[in-house]
Protein backbone atom coordinates (compact mmCIF):
# COMPACT_ATOMS: atom_id res chain seq x y z
CA UNK A 1 0.00 0.00 0.00
CA UNK A 2 2.65 2.33 0.70
CA UNK A 3 4.57 2.20 -2.30
CA UNK A 4 0.58 2.53 -4.46
CA UNK A 5 0.81 6.31 -2.43
CA UNK A 6 4.39 7.06 -3.77
CA UNK A 7 3.94 6.31 -7.20
CA UNK A 8 3.83 9.62 -9.52
CA UNK A 9 0.74 11.77 -9.70
CA UNK A 10 -0.70 14.07 -12.66
CA UNK A 11 0.01 17.34 -11.17
CA UNK A 12 -2.86 20.18 -12.02
CA UNK A 13 -1.32 23.34 -13.67
CA UNK A 14 -4.95 26.03 -13.87
CA UNK A 15 -4.50 29.54 -14.80
CA UNK A 16 -5.86 31.80 -11.82
CA UNK A 17 -8.97 31.93 -14.00
CA UNK A 18 -9.05 28.03 -14.13
CA UNK A 19 -8.64 28.24 -10.61
CA UNK A 20 -11.02 30.86 -9.87
CA UNK A 21 -13.80 28.75 -11.69
CA UNK A 22 -13.05 25.78 -10.22
CA UNK A 23 -12.84 27.08 -6.85
CA UNK A 24 -16.52 29.18 -7.61
CA UNK A 25 -18.13 25.95 -9.04
CA UNK A 26 -17.51 23.98 -6.16
CA UNK A 27 -18.54 26.96 -3.94
CA UNK A 28 -21.88 27.33 -5.82
CA UNK A 29 -22.26 22.94 -5.21
CA UNK A 30 -21.52 23.15 -1.41
CA UNK A 31 -24.09 25.95 -1.04
CA UNK A 32 -27.10 23.95 -3.14
CA UNK A 33 -26.13 21.20 -1.50
CA UNK A 34 -26.64 22.63 2.14
CA UNK A 35 -30.14 24.05 0.79
CA UNK A 36 -31.61 21.27 -0.74
CA UNK A 37 -30.55 18.73 1.34
CA UNK A 38 -29.77 20.72 5.11
CA UNK A 39 -27.65 17.86 6.79
CA UNK A 40 -26.65 17.89 10.38
CA UNK A 41 -29.54 19.50 11.87
CA UNK A 42 -30.21 22.78 9.78
CA UNK A 43 -33.58 21.55 8.72
CA UNK A 44 -34.58 21.62 12.49
CA UNK A 45 -34.12 25.57 12.42
CA UNK A 46 -36.23 28.31 10.65
CA UNK A 47 -35.18 31.25 9.63
CA UNK A 48 -35.83 33.85 7.11
CA UNK A 49 -31.91 34.11 5.98
CA UNK A 50 -31.46 30.56 6.57
CA UNK A 51 -31.13 29.97 2.70
CA UNK A 52 -28.18 32.77 2.25
CA UNK A 53 -26.70 32.08 5.86
CA UNK A 54 -26.48 28.49 4.33
CA UNK A 55 -25.17 29.29 1.26
CA UNK A 56 -22.44 31.87 3.20
CA UNK A 57 -20.66 28.04 3.33
CA UNK A 58 -20.13 27.87 0.23
CA UNK A 59 -18.69 31.39 -0.26
CA UNK A 60 -16.67 30.30 2.91
CA UNK A 61 -15.78 27.06 0.41
CA UNK A 62 -14.65 29.31 -2.74
CA UNK A 63 -12.31 31.86 -0.72
CA UNK A 64 -10.46 28.97 1.55
CA UNK A 65 -9.92 27.26 -2.09
CA UNK A 66 -8.78 30.29 -3.97
CA UNK A 67 -6.57 31.25 -0.98
CA UNK A 68 -4.58 27.85 -0.88
CA UNK A 69 -4.21 27.70 -4.40
CA UNK A 70 -2.40 31.21 -4.57
CA UNK A 71 -0.51 30.77 -1.50
CA UNK A 72 1.21 27.18 -1.07
CA UNK A 73 2.51 26.68 -4.87
CA UNK A 74 3.88 30.28 -4.18
CA UNK A 75 5.63 29.31 -0.59
CA UNK A 76 6.41 25.55 -1.29
CA UNK A 77 7.61 25.61 -4.79
CA UNK A 78 9.76 22.64 -3.81
CA UNK A 79 7.22 20.25 -2.58
CA UNK A 80 4.66 21.81 -4.81
CA UNK A 81 7.04 20.63 -8.11
CA UNK A 82 5.32 18.49 -10.94
CA UNK A 83 8.03 16.21 -10.44
CA UNK A 84 7.36 14.80 -7.10
CA UNK A 85 3.76 14.45 -6.91
CA UNK A 86 2.32 11.60 -6.15
CA UNK A 87 -1.14 9.52 -5.13
CA UNK A 88 -0.32 11.03 -1.30
CA UNK A 89 0.23 14.26 -1.67
CA UNK A 90 -2.43 14.45 -3.85
CA UNK A 91 -4.86 12.99 -0.81
CA UNK A 92 -2.90 15.16 1.52
CA UNK A 93 -3.09 18.43 -0.73
CA UNK A 94 -7.18 17.33 -0.01
CA UNK A 95 -7.00 17.19 3.25
CA UNK A 96 -5.49 20.31 3.65
CA UNK A 97 -7.97 21.82 1.85
CA UNK A 98 -10.57 20.43 3.68
CA UNK A 99 -8.87 21.08 7.39
CA UNK A 100 -8.83 24.87 6.25
CA UNK A 101 -12.04 24.79 5.05
CA UNK A 102 -13.41 23.57 8.24
CA UNK A 103 -11.50 26.56 10.27
CA UNK A 104 -13.23 29.38 7.46
CA UNK A 105 -16.48 27.78 8.51
CA UNK A 106 -16.14 27.71 12.24
CA UNK A 107 -15.01 31.54 12.01
CA UNK A 108 -18.04 31.81 9.71
CA UNK A 109 -20.35 30.56 12.73
CA UNK A 110 -18.38 32.57 15.05
CA UNK A 111 -19.45 35.80 12.68
CA UNK A 112 -23.42 34.89 12.57
CA UNK A 113 -24.20 32.72 15.17
CA UNK A 114 -21.40 33.80 18.16
CA UNK A 115 -20.30 30.02 18.20
CA UNK A 116 -16.88 29.41 20.40
CA UNK A 117 -13.79 28.09 18.88
CA UNK A 118 -12.82 25.30 21.28
CA UNK A 119 -11.42 22.12 20.46
CA UNK A 120 -14.27 20.01 20.64
CA UNK A 121 -16.09 22.68 18.08
CA UNK A 122 -13.10 22.41 15.86
CA UNK A 123 -13.45 18.89 15.31
CA UNK A 124 -17.20 18.69 15.38
CA UNK A 125 -16.62 21.24 11.96
CA UNK A 126 -13.48 19.18 10.59
CA UNK A 127 -16.22 16.08 10.58
CA UNK A 128 -18.36 17.66 9.11
CA UNK A 129 -16.48 19.09 6.36
CA UNK A 130 -14.49 15.92 6.24
CA UNK A 131 -18.35 14.31 5.53
CA UNK A 132 -18.51 15.76 2.81
CA UNK A 133 -15.42 16.24 1.09
CA UNK A 134 -12.65 13.62 1.67
CA UNK A 135 -14.54 9.96 1.05
CA UNK A 136 -15.69 10.97 -2.83
CA UNK A 137 -12.52 13.21 -3.30
CA UNK A 138 -10.23 10.08 -2.33
CA UNK A 139 -12.03 7.70 -4.25
CA UNK A 140 -11.70 10.38 -7.28
CA UNK A 141 -7.82 10.20 -6.48
CA UNK A 142 -7.75 6.58 -6.86
CA UNK A 143 -9.85 6.11 -9.63
CA UNK A 144 -8.10 8.50 -11.71
CA UNK A 145 -4.84 7.38 -10.92
CA UNK A 146 -5.96 3.68 -12.22
CA UNK A 147 -7.19 4.85 -14.73
CA UNK A 148 -4.35 7.50 -15.97
CA UNK A 149 -2.09 4.68 -15.38
CA UNK A 150 -3.36 2.04 -17.47
CA UNK A 151 -3.63 4.66 -20.26
CA UNK A 152 -0.15 5.54 -20.14
CA UNK A 153 1.36 1.62 -20.51
CA UNK A 154 4.18 1.48 -22.98
CA UNK A 155 3.54 -2.47 -23.95
CA UNK A 156 2.56 -1.68 -27.51
CA UNK A 157 4.81 0.82 -27.86
CA UNK A 158 8.34 0.33 -29.79
CA UNK A 159 11.19 2.30 -30.52
CA UNK A 160 11.67 2.68 -34.26
CA UNK A 161 14.59 1.42 -35.91
CA UNK A 162 14.74 3.63 -39.56
CA UNK A 163 16.79 6.59 -37.90
CA UNK A 164 17.61 9.54 -39.92
CA UNK A 165 21.44 9.12 -41.78
CA UNK A 166 24.15 10.96 -40.17
CA UNK A 167 24.50 13.05 -42.91
CA UNK A 168 20.65 13.19 -44.43
CA UNK A 169 19.32 16.52 -42.93
CA UNK A 170 20.82 19.65 -41.85
CA UNK A 171 18.55 22.42 -40.11
CA UNK A 172 19.69 26.10 -38.70
CA UNK A 173 18.00 27.85 -36.05
CA UNK A 174 17.97 31.30 -36.21
CA UNK A 175 17.40 33.55 -33.07
CA UNK A 176 15.14 36.55 -32.70
CA UNK A 177 17.52 38.91 -34.00
CA UNK A 178 17.79 37.28 -37.21
CA UNK A 179 21.52 36.96 -37.09
CA UNK A 180 22.33 34.48 -34.44
CA UNK A 181 22.24 31.45 -35.91
CA UNK A 182 23.09 27.13 -35.37
CA UNK A 183 22.95 24.71 -37.37
CA UNK A 184 23.27 21.46 -36.68
CA UNK A 185 22.25 17.68 -38.05
CA UNK A 186 18.99 16.61 -37.55
CA UNK A 187 20.28 13.18 -36.29
CA UNK A 188 22.80 14.73 -33.47
CA UNK A 189 19.64 16.97 -32.15
CA UNK A 190 18.14 16.03 -29.06
CA UNK A 191 15.85 18.50 -27.80
CA UNK A 192 15.11 22.27 -26.85
CA UNK A 193 14.69 23.77 -23.60
CA UNK A 194 12.35 26.65 -22.85
CA UNK A 195 14.64 28.97 -21.05
CA UNK A 196 13.04 32.26 -19.88
CA UNK A 197 13.42 34.55 -23.21
CA UNK A 198 15.96 32.07 -24.48
CA UNK A 199 15.70 28.72 -25.92
CA UNK A 200 18.61 26.11 -24.89
CA UNK A 201 19.46 23.45 -28.24
CA UNK A 202 21.00 20.26 -26.89
CA UNK A 203 22.73 18.26 -29.37
CA UNK A 204 25.87 16.22 -30.43
CA UNK A 205 29.26 17.11 -31.63
CA UNK A 206 31.46 14.59 -32.52
CA UNK A 207 29.19 12.66 -30.07
CA UNK A 208 29.94 14.89 -26.92
CA UNK A 209 26.90 16.56 -25.49
CA UNK A 210 27.06 20.63 -26.69
CA UNK A 211 24.33 23.59 -25.51
CA UNK A 212 23.93 26.42 -26.84
CA UNK A 213 21.03 29.55 -26.03
CA UNK A 214 19.79 31.01 -28.38
CA UNK A 215 16.99 34.33 -27.79
CA UNK A 216 13.71 33.07 -28.87
CA UNK A 217 10.90 31.12 -27.57
CA UNK A 218 9.87 27.36 -28.11
CA UNK A 219 7.41 28.45 -30.58
CA UNK A 220 9.75 29.95 -32.70
CA UNK A 221 12.26 27.07 -32.89
CA UNK A 222 9.00 24.80 -33.62
CA UNK A 223 8.35 26.95 -36.60
CA UNK A 224 11.92 26.29 -37.87
CA UNK A 225 11.60 22.15 -37.82
CA UNK A 226 9.85 19.27 -39.01
CA UNK A 227 8.80 16.24 -37.50
CA UNK A 228 9.96 13.81 -35.85
CA UNK A 229 11.48 16.97 -34.06
CA UNK A 230 8.25 17.84 -32.26
CA UNK A 231 6.67 19.81 -29.16
CA UNK A 232 5.74 16.99 -26.59
CA UNK A 233 5.76 20.13 -23.71
CA UNK A 234 5.21 23.90 -23.09
CA UNK A 235 8.80 23.82 -21.88
CA UNK A 236 10.47 20.98 -24.07
CA UNK A 237 11.03 20.10 -28.13
CA UNK A 238 12.20 16.54 -28.59
CA UNK A 239 13.50 15.10 -31.44
CA UNK A 240 11.93 11.28 -31.19
CA UNK A 241 14.17 9.52 -33.28
CA UNK A 242 16.83 10.04 -30.45
CA UNK A 243 14.80 8.19 -28.02
CA UNK A 244 15.94 4.69 -26.99
CA UNK A 245 13.20 3.93 -23.82
CA UNK A 246 9.79 5.58 -23.47
CA UNK A 247 7.84 5.07 -19.97
CA UNK A 248 4.58 5.53 -18.37
CA UNK A 249 3.22 6.50 -15.44
CA UNK A 250 -0.11 8.19 -14.35
CA UNK A 251 1.38 11.46 -15.06
CA UNK A 252 2.22 10.45 -18.42
CA UNK A 253 4.83 9.73 -21.16
CA UNK A 254 8.59 10.50 -20.13
CA UNK A 255 10.97 9.75 -23.24
CA UNK A 256 14.45 8.92 -22.25
CA UNK A 257 17.27 10.22 -24.81
CA UNK A 258 20.59 8.61 -26.29
CA UNK A 259 23.22 10.05 -24.32
CA UNK A 260 21.42 12.58 -21.74
CA UNK A 261 20.65 10.85 -18.42
CA UNK A 262 17.22 13.00 -17.28
CA UNK A 263 13.92 11.59 -19.31
CA UNK A 264 12.17 14.10 -21.10
CA UNK A 265 8.50 14.56 -19.82
CA UNK A 266 5.39 14.56 -22.27
CA UNK A 267 2.52 16.76 -21.66
CA UNK A 268 -0.47 14.97 -21.80
CA UNK A 269 -2.07 17.29 -24.55
CA UNK A 270 1.13 15.99 -26.83
CA UNK A 271 1.00 12.07 -25.43
CA UNK A 272 -1.69 11.10 -28.87
CA UNK A 273 0.90 12.36 -30.78
CA UNK A 274 4.03 10.91 -29.63
CA UNK A 275 1.84 7.14 -28.82
CA UNK A 276 0.87 7.22 -32.53
CA UNK A 277 4.40 7.71 -33.72
CA UNK A 278 6.14 4.95 -31.70
CA UNK A 279 2.58 2.97 -32.13
CA UNK A 280 3.04 3.17 -36.05
CA UNK A 281 6.86 3.23 -36.74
Amino acid sequence: MYAYFQQPYPHRHESLRQRSLIAAAVGVFVGLFLNFFQPFGAYLWQDPAKPYILGGYGVVTFICLMLVNMIVPTLFKQWYAEERWTVAKEIGWTLLIIVLIALGNMIYGKIIFGWSFRLSDALLWLGITGAIGIMPATVITMLNYVQLARRYETKQLHIPSNKIAAEAVVVTLVADNEKDTLTVKLSDLLFIESADNYSEVVFLKEKKVQKALLRGSLSRMEEQLTHPVVRCHRSYIVNLQQVERIFGNAQGYKLQLNDWPEPIPVARRFSDMVKNYFMAS
